[in-house]
């Protein structure tokens, strides 16, 4: 080898990563776990499901260029922006709801003492509250149906009591054997001389054990209006909503340059595409009239031949 070949051997750039796209795409991916902005999620953000989110879009996009890469990062940012927002306000709503003052207000719309107002428990004015509201429904129909029982128990009903008080029957009955006795699990669970006082037994437990439920089942409908017009009350307190729509329009905008930047992209790349396939395909029709002007050229002349003859 030469001298002047080994100097080109050792300047020559040494390529390194990837060649094929899948190497491309894998090298991509692997970029994006290692990225800055996957390190700036709050711990209870799912990390591994905005990774999917974020790969879903690369895909969608074809975003496997450092470019398409930085402009899926704001999109991205600007994205999980607007989930924090609605999740902060959220939270500082919830916080409030939780109040002394909430709780206080509450009684007082609803008629209930100010002692009483000490003790509601959270369920009453939070989102999850839900199940607890529907245990209250249930909680109500087997308490009411215990009265009624009490009220019109004879010999002759007691074979219809799964069928006239079906609340009261399965909430005694759940997890007893299928041949098992309502009136039979009725004093083994309560012990008492007659039915009658195991009922009154029953209907204790259920005041000792659901009494904040029973009170809010008895008037829920009511209650609930109350608490949702509480909760508009702390969202105007709480929420500056001329700036909340500001910073929500603003990450909005964000996120629309970032989409249209990726389709300017794309648009961009097929013109250039088009214009390089447009090129090539007058550059071969040139060469084939070339082609065809050279044979028609070099055919011999049938005047001249016959004027030397």
């Amino acid at each position: 080898m030469t001298h002047a070949a080994q100097n080109t051997t050792s300047n020559a750039v040494v390529q390194t990563g990837p060649k094929t796209i899948n190497g491309k795409k894998a090298s991509s991916q692997n970029a994006q776990k290692g990225a800055i902005f996957t390190k700036g999620y709050l711990a209870s953000e799912n990390i591994e499901q905005k990774q999917m989110e974020y790969e879903a879009l690369t895909v969608q996009w074809g975003a496997y260029d450092p470019t398409r890469q930085m402009i899926l990062r704001t999109i991205e940012q600007a994205n999980l922006g607007i989930e924090r927002q609605m999740l902060f306000e959220k939270q500082k709503i919830e916080a409030l709801m939780q109040s002394a003052d909430v709780a206080q207000q509450f009684a007082r719309h609803a008629g209930l003492s100010a002692m009483a107002a000490t003790m509601m428990p959270a369920w009453y004015f939070s989102d999850s509250g839900a199940r607890e509201k529907r245990i209250a429904t249930s909680i109500l129909k087997v308490f009411e149906q215990a009265e009624q029982l009490i009220h019109e128990y004879s010999d002759q009903i007691a074979p219809h009591i799964k069928t006239r008080y079906p609340d009261l029957y399965h909430y005694l009955m759940e997890g007893q054997a299928v041949t098992a006795q309502f009136l039979i699990v009725l004093g083994k669970t309560y012990k008492q001389t007659t039915a009658i006082l195991n009922l009154h037994k029953l209907i204790e437990g259920l005041e000792k054990h659901y009494y904040h439920h029973l009170v809010w089942a008895k008037d829920a409908d009511r209650y609930q209006i109350l608490v949702i017009g509480l909760r508009a009350q702390k969202i105007e307190e709480a929420i500056d909503l001329d700036k909340s729509n500001r910073y929500a329009t603003h990450l909005q905008n964000r996120l629309l340059k970032g989409v249209n930047a990726l389709v300017t992209i794309d648009q961009i790349e097929a013109n250039s595409l088009s214009m390089a396939q447009a090129t090539l395909t007058v550059s071969e029709a040139e060469l084939e009239g070339s082609c065809v002007s050279l044979g028609a050229s070099s055919a011999p002349d049938a005047d001249a031949l016959e004027t030397q003859k």
